[in-house]
């Protein structure tokens, strides 16, 4: 019968025959105090790293903690959902008001180029009347202005004075007037809106055109601009009598 093979020697065997075969006893002795300690050392670390605070812990208290951390763990994202939305409200009010505030400015600026107040450009048409006899009169210049309205000019001037809505046009020691100020031929009107609409406004039958070119001598001459420009009033129009409707 065959007999088991013998197992291996253990490096502490094996350490063992080895220095016993060139040291005395009391040195083998210490060296294997030596290697025992230093396995025994780090067995106690690896023991000492593999456990936690919790192994401590009974089943009831582990199960109570772990609710606990569930719970604060769905109130933070409670938490951060209201936040959430919170901030997406006052990023719609915010943008909200700030879409508002745009259109009163610029329904303001809209209001301010109507009233005159304001100084404006853009596209329309220059007006040029003749008058070498000095035999026009004012109510023609209205006629052109009125014609220019109605075709849809958003701001009208004449020589350099802007119209508004109370402009008032006379005669003052011969000649035409705007305002108590007298204006003299060549009268220069310059108007802002649809250039084409403009000139076509100006050019119907028995419109300003014709009402001008039935003056003796007096000529008018209406060419289309990319871009004129209209100054502001001299002064911002008063009311003694209208007062504004106050909103409800």
């Amino acid at each position: 019968m065959t007999a088991p093979l013998a197992a291996p020697p253990g490096p502490v065997t094996r350490l063992r025959t080895i220095v016993s075969a060139s040291l005395g006893p009391s040195l083998i002795l210490a060296l294997a105090a030596a290697v025992i300690g230093f396995l025994l050392v780090g067995q106690l670390q690896g023991q000492r790293r593999q456990g936690t605070p919790l192994s401590s812990e009974s089943e009831g208290d582990l199960a109570r903690i772990l609710s606990d951390l569930n719970a604060e763990a769905d109130s933070l994202q409670n938490e951060i959902t209201e936040l959430k939305v919170q901030l997406n409200e006052l990023h719609q009010s915010s943008q909200n008001q700030a879409a508002a505030a745009q259109a009163a400015d610029e329904q303001l600026r809209d209001l301010e180029v109507l009233a005159g107040t304001v100084p404006a450009t853009g596209p329309g048409v220059v007006v040029t009347i003749t008058d070498p006899n000095g035999l026009l009169q004012y109510d023609t210049i209205i006629d052109v202005v009125q014609e220019l309205r109605d075709a849809g000019a958003e701001a009208i001037a004449i020589d350099d004075r802007r119209v508004g809505a109370a402009t008032a046009f006379g005669e003052k020691d011969g000649h035409v007037a705007i305002d108590g100020v007298v204006v003299t031929a060549p009268y220069r009107v310059v108007a802002i809106g649809q250039a084409a609409t403009l000139d076509g406004g100006l050019k119907i039958p028995g419109g300003a055109v014709d009402a001008v070119s039935a003056v003796k001598g007096a000529h008018i001459d209406v060419n289309r601009q990319a871009k004129v420009d209209v100054p502001a009033l001299p002064k911002p129009p008063t009311f003694t009598v209208a007062k504004p409707v106050s909103g409800k």
